[in-house]
């Protein structure tokens, strides 16, 4: 399923994998879950072999969704990952529309209301009584690995994009205003104060970078090998 996930236009034998995530999965738990990202493109596929089936149709602020991808994708043009979002925005938007069983939740509106999306969520689907929204948890953030508490990042990402950053993520959501006022997102202007935040934040980022460079060097094991030598 590696092998052209993004690609629409590639067949995948559906019923192959059911019998193999079946082989992997827990069948005595209420709830089967797959969350690869891919998936937003195939719901309709998975809906006509797994039944039945519920869809978490989820989705972030365009902004900070640039930020994290050009991050993981190095080389990427900002514009790629923007022109990414407003695709994977309109899948989400016929999925919201057309699938038999789906919730739309925001990255923003769980980070700020982990409890009031809790209750959305069990009203959909009452066999996760159990989750869990107050304890901290194994992650990978704008900050890296570590123990984190849900919180909203936006802040963060968005402090490290450049006002030219902005302006060419604009330029793409503005040809697509219709994915922008439907899941009620705003647009950032660049500006001096954009710019200063992100000269803040670019700071921040290099100075941790030193030190957990300086970290690795000077490590006990590192100095004990130094003074066998």
């Amino acid at each position: 399923m590696r092998t052209g996930a993004w690609d629409s236009a590639t067949e995948f034998p559906w019923e192959d994998i059911k019998n193999r995530w079946h082989h992997f999965w827990d069948t005595d738990k209420p709830v089967l879950v797959e969350k690869s990202p891919p998936n937003l493109i195939r719901a309709f596929e998975i809906q006509k072999v797994f039944r039945p089936a519920y869809f978490l149709a989820m989705i972030r602020d365009p902004y900070s969704f640039c930020e994290g991808r050009r991050r993981r994708h190095k080389g990427s043009h900002i514009r790629e990952s923007a022109v990414f979002w407003a695709t994977c925005a309109a899948y989400q938007r016929k999925n919201i529309e057309e699938l038999d069983n789906v919730i739309r939740v925001r990255y923003e509106d769980f980070a700020e209301k982990p409890q009031e999306t809790r209750q959305r969520l069990l009203s959909f689907t009452p066999e996760l009584h159990d989750i869990d929204v107050e304890g901290s948890f194994q992650a990978r953030s704008v900050r890296g690995r570590g123990q984190e508490k849900i919180q909203n990042f936006n802040r963060e990402k968005l402090d490290r994009l450049s006002s030219s950053d902005i302006q060419t993520i604009n330029e793409v959501l503005e040809r697509n205003d219709d994915l922008m006022k439907l899941f009620g997102y705003e647009y950032v202007m660049p500006g001096v104060n954009q710019s200063l935040r992100h000269v803040r934040s670019t700071i921040a980022v290099n100075t941790q970078k030193v030190r957990d460079k300086c970290g690795r060097l000077w490590s006990p094991s590192r100095k004990q090998h130094h003074y066998k030598e």
